[in-house]
């Protein structure tokens, strides 16, 4: 595997921060999966590690807010 190179790292970081910031604004998961499809396409690949990066920690933040829902409603019913 190769290293990327602190542009390239950069690159890959803000296209993370600017998908989390869609997802907090409530741009649909879908949408962006579209524009993951998009760079894809292009093979511009250093966008989309920045975006999958960040759908892949939506995934993972909602699976585990939702586990904690249900601890917490599941301690409410004993």
């Amino acid at each position: 595997m190769t290293k990327l190179s602190d542009e390239e790292q950069l690159i890959v970081d803000d296209y993370f921060e600017y998908t989390i910031l869609e997802i907090q604004e409530g741009m649909p998961k879908y949408v962006l999966e579209d524009v993951l499809d998009h760079y894809k396409d292009l093979e511009d690949y250093l966008p989309c590690a920045g975006i999958k990066k960040a759908l892949d920690w939506y995934d993972t933040n909602s699976y585990v807010r939702d586990m904690y829902t249900i601890d917490e409603i599941t301690k409410e019913k004993q």
